[in-house]
């Protein structure tokens, strides 16, 4: 007759699924660096490459959120691209935001506002040749490498992982109150083992 699992076996359960998830990260990223590295490309450029090649011209912090990592970080990727002449940035002004009259002083209504500056980055006419020349060829090993699940499986898997980024906040603070009580219980289990072991002391010595 099957059972519940303990929390503990949850907790084996979900670290193993978490270690499987990077170490096949990383064995999809050491089975495509060979390949990028002919081109002498990192997989970090070569994912800012794919994806201004894919959605246009981006600004600098929406490459970066996009990517999840820093402002600085990005900025070194871009760098190395720039210097291969594949991306160029530049600093255009956008338009100030919408504000309603009503919150603007009469001193400065019907004076037209300058919006900020944001730096932009997209691909050059090189950069472009080049990841269309790239980008197949690569897609091509990721496909070969990806025929190990056949089509339900990948696009299960797909769903999966974008389920698994989006998160559920519910059962994450569900999950961090239900750590915080077992710690508080299993506290108190030492405590109280603690009291009992003093107390049996404590009559043995008054026989």
């Amino acid at each position: 007759m099957s059972r519940w699992p303990s929390q503990k076996e949850k907790t084996v359960r979900a670290f193993q699924a978490f270690l499987n998830v990077m170490d096949t990260a990383d064995w999809f990223k050491n089975e495509l660096r060979g390949p990028l590295e002919s081109f002498d490309l990192t997989m970090p450029g070569f994912r800012v490459l794919e994806m201004l090649y894919r959605e246009g011209a981006l600004t600098v912090p929406d490459v970066a959120r996009r990517r999840l990592c820093t402002r600085q970080n990005i900025y070194f990727v871009l760098e190395e691209l720039e210097k291969r002449g594949w991306v160029r940035q530049m600093v255009v002004k956008v338009p100030a935001a919408a504000i309603k009259e009503s919150r603007i002083s009469k001193l400065r209504r019907g004076i037209q506002r300058d919006g900020p500056r944001v730096a932009v980055v997209g691909l050059t006419k090189r950069g472009k040749e080049f990841v269309g020349n790239v980008l197949p060829r690569h897609v091509k090993v990721v496909k070969a490498l990806m025929r190990a699940l056949d089509g339900r499986e990948q696009e299960s898997l797909s769903e999966m992982c974008e389920k698994l980024r989006e998160g559920d906040v519910v059962k994450f603070l569900r999950e961090m109150r239900m750590m915080d009580e077992e710690e508080e219980a299993a506290e108190l289990a030492d405590r109280v083992t603690a009291e009992l072991g003093r107390h049996i002391s404590r009559t043995r010595m008054r026989r």
